[in-house]
């Protein structure tokens, strides 16, 4: 099966695997070309960086990334290394995943189309699952290849001696930190990401981060593989296509790309750029500077208050005011960073008495202030992740559609300009990420957005998923 890029031998952008004088690669190839399946060079290069084998027998590297562009051929590598895993390295546990239930149905058919058209292999089977979202392979020696979609607690309490997982670049960190424990117990256990570039750098947790360890060298038992075109190159250059494309796509199905998908779509799917950090940006700049906006006047309270605090618990508190029409003006009231003592008096001294509402999300550390505040007889809204997720959402919709106004405050400038989003579940929800590693105080943006979802949803029928208390 000859390579039919653009440019064969193409040669990764990136690769980064340790000097071994053993490698196993070849006998996963030959392997799968017994079967059918003869690799491409490029994957089998990639194989190669995986499999090395330390003089003690232990695997060279524990964890191996693939960063390659759609439709190339990457799941054809797992399929041969789950076979492998099954037939030669005495694996026992193997766990083939996606991101989508309907991408691991499709590694399940790949390998389970070897195990039913094959006499050799036929006779080794135990059973084979076919339900949807149970889809298993069992032999009888006792190895179980499992094909699960991902969510963060499906391997939780599991113990796995190789975990391929196809679409890694939407591997979240609760499924991450799921996923390593279940491998610790296993002696030479690894785990295969293969992947290719996301919509956002921050979309790619786990992906993103072991990519920029490869890229600055410090990734210890860790190999990579990545073809990509250059940063910044012209988007029409048939060289850089070909660099991003070692497998088997044809150049006019490429040009018909080119010709319909937008030019960042292009660059991402085609080309396999990694997203640029400006393009991360969650509200431009231009767009939040023209909401500016001298609001209400000074002795119109607030419709909700909301108080939101970063990890090492420095807070801030927001107001927000309904100005019909559907548009609302957001302000931060009192101090930036104040503590919570000051916060506590400050809020309890504006709505105490007056029915505000003092909204918290349920997972930030401004929720202990919450027992204070009921038992000053506030009104208190505890919002769940749910909530989190819809006030974010609805917050960004309407400052697109210019209908939220602000004060030209320089802290919720600020955490406006360096806003960044983590996931919530595996349904697309997100919300705004607290975590200190961005170098933002982002508390002023949540307690904003916070206090015009609470604003937005004072008048209307208590949800059942927001505590009132």
């Amino acid at each position: 099966m000859s390579s039919t890029s653009l440019r064969p031998g193409v040669k990764p952008r990136l690769r980064v695997a340790p000097a071994v004088r053993r490698n196993d690669a070849e006998l996963v190839a030959e392997l799968s070309a017994s079967f059918g399946t003869t690799l491409d060079d490029w994957q089998v290069d990639a194989l190669k960086a995986g499999c090395g084998v330390r003089p003690d027998g232990f695997w060279a590297v524990n964890t191996l990334g693939c960063n390659v562009s759609r439709q190339n051929g990457k799941s054809w590598i797992l399929c041969a290394r789950a076979l492998a895993g099954a037939l030669i390295f005495n694996e026992k546990v193997i766990v083939a995943s996606a991101h989508e239930q309907k991408t691991s149905r499709l590694l399940f058919q790949h390998l389970a189309g070897y195990f039913e058209n094959f006499d050799e292999l036929r006779r080794r089977v135990k059973s084979i699952g076919y339900a949807l979202g149970r889809e298993e392979i069992r032999l009888r020696d006792g190895t179980w290849l499992f094909f699960p979609a991902r969510t963060r607690n499906t391997l939780r309490g599991w113990s796995i001696d190789a975990y391929l997982a196809d679409e890694a670049q939407l591997l979240t960190d609760q499924q991450w930190e799921a996923l390593r424990p279940a491998m610790s117990a296993r002696p030479n256990s690894v785990a295969w990401l293969f992947g290719t570039s996301p919509q956002l750098s921050t979309d790619a947790e786990v992906f993103g981060r072991l990519r920029a360890e490869a890229h600055a060298g410090t990734g210890k038992r860790l190999a990579w593989v990545e073809y990509g075109a250059e940063p910044g190159c012209h988007l029409d250059d048939r060289d850089q296509w070909a660099a991003a494309n070692p497998g088997r796509i044809g150049v006019e199905a490429m040009e018909a790309e080119r010709r319909e998908l937008s030019e960042p779509g292009f660059a991402r799917e085609r080309l396999n750029l990694w997203p640029a950090d400006r393009a991360e940006v969650v509200i431009d700049a231009d767009l939040w500077a023209g909401l500016l906006s001298s609001g209400p006047a000074d002795d119109v309270p607030p419709l909700a208050i909301a108080v939101d605090a970063s990890p090492d618990r420095a807070m801030a508190i927001a107001g927000a005011w309904s100005l019909g029409n559907g548009r609302t003006h957001v302000e931060l009231l009192g101090v930036d960073r104040c503590d919570p003592l000051d916060a506590l008096q400050f809020v309890t001294d504006r709505a105490t008495g007056r029915r505000i509402p003092v909204v918290i999300d349920g997972a930030s550390p401004a929720a202990a202030l919450v027992p204070a505040l009921t038992a000053a007889r506030v009104k208190t809204v505890l919002t769940t992740g749910r909530d989190m997720a819809r006030a974010c959402g609805a917050f960004c919709d309407d400052v697109a559609a210019g209908k939220v106004s602000h004060a030209g405050q320089p802290a919720l400038d600020a955490a406006v300009a360096g806003a960044r989003r983590r996931p919530i579940g595996d349904a697309g929800a997100w919300a705004w990420d607290r975590r200190p590693d961005g170098g933002v105080f982002l508390a002023p943006l949540v307690a904003a957005t916070l206090s015009r979802f609470g604003a937005v949803t004072a008048g209307r029928p208590r949800s059942n998923r927001a505590i009132f208390v």
